[in-house]
């Protein structure tokens, strides 16, 4: 499968604060990856960087094969959306389509036209009045309608109310299916877009952490509910996330493959084993720590 993103150590600085430090990732075509993150992870740089907003310290980005910085066969390829976009407060909606339909060569303005139906928004509207919810649907769907070979949403569904959310993946996976492209989804949260994704990249303190098909994500490791000593017994030779220990709860989290035999050799200490689910795994990969600062704080 050709590769739509490539980077090599890619490292960008502000000042003395690694935004990004040493990154080599790749994202296939045709695919829906889930750029996965807490606030302030990197993950906005990176897709600044992708959609050539941004120069590099070091390193190497390359988009369809090419550096995107001043790429104009690049740049007409791509489409980049996030909850602030500024255009012109005053504006009105219509008026920002009929741009995207001049700027995009694939873009399907009835396309467009039919989700702003759908979304209850009116073209006449002026983008500054509307809320961030549907500031939110409005740069989705001028996203999507886009239908440009590579679509990177940062945040997309900020602001929006559940219902709405749900519309918005069910949307774009359908209009995924009808048109296969390559999607790059940021979210400091991976539970709602689990459904929706092929891959996952998962980065904290500008360095990838995971660069996995999801169904690799979920056979990568395991949980084992117990005794203190059955469990202390098993993991003396395992890779562990995570362990705690107390009188009501003991459980490990370890990072390796979920087997069959995994299952019968914990079984045969007394211990329960479960999925780790992609989300809390997440979870574990980026909080090491944090269990030890908050037993700190009292």
């Amino acid at each position: 499968m050709n590769e739509v993103i490539k980077t090599t150590n890619l490292s960008k600085q502000f000042g003395k604060k690694h935004a990004l430090a040493d990154m080599s990732i790749t994202i296939s075509e045709n695919s829906i990856t889930g750029l996965i993150g807490r606030n302030g992870s990197g993950k906005t740089t990176l897709l600044k960087i992708l959609a050539g907003n941004l120069d590099i310290t070091s390193g190497d980005a390359f988009v369809f094969g090419e550096k995107p910085m001043d790429n104009i066969s690049v740049l007409n390829n791509l489409v980049y959306t996030y909850h602030n976009v500024p255009y012109e407060q005053n504006m009105r909606l219509q008026t920002i389509l009929s741009s995207y339909n001049l700027m995009f060569n694939n873009f399907d303005l009835e396309f467009a036209e039919k989700l702003m139906h759908y979304f209850e928004l009116d073209g006449k509207m002026k983008y500054k009045s509307l809320s961030q919810g549907m500031a939110s649907i409005f740069n989705f769907l001028c996203a999507l309608s886009c239908r440009a070979k590579l679509t990177m949403l940062d945040e997309p569904v900020l602001g929006m109310d559940v219902t709405v959310r749900k519309s918005a993946y069910e949307i774009l996976l359908r209009d995924f299916t009808e048109h296969p492209r390559t999607f790059v989804i940021s979210s400091h949260l991976l539970s709602e877009l689990e459904g929706l994704l092929s891959d996952i990249l998962l980065i904290e303190q500008g360095q990838a952490v995971l660069n996995e098909h999801i169904d690799d994500v979920r056979q990568s490791a395991y949980r084992i509910d117990g005794t203190k000593s059955a469990i202390d017994e098993y993991i003396s030779d395992k890779n562990i996330i995570t362990q705690k220990t107390s009188e009501l709860n003991c459980f490990a989290v370890i990072y390796e493959p979920y087997t069959r035999e995994v299952t019968l050799s914990a079984q045969n200490l007394g211990l329960t084993v479960s999925q780790v689910r992609p989300e809390d795994l997440c979870v574990f990969l980026t909080q090491q720590n944090k269990e030890d600062e908050l037993e700190c704080l009292w």
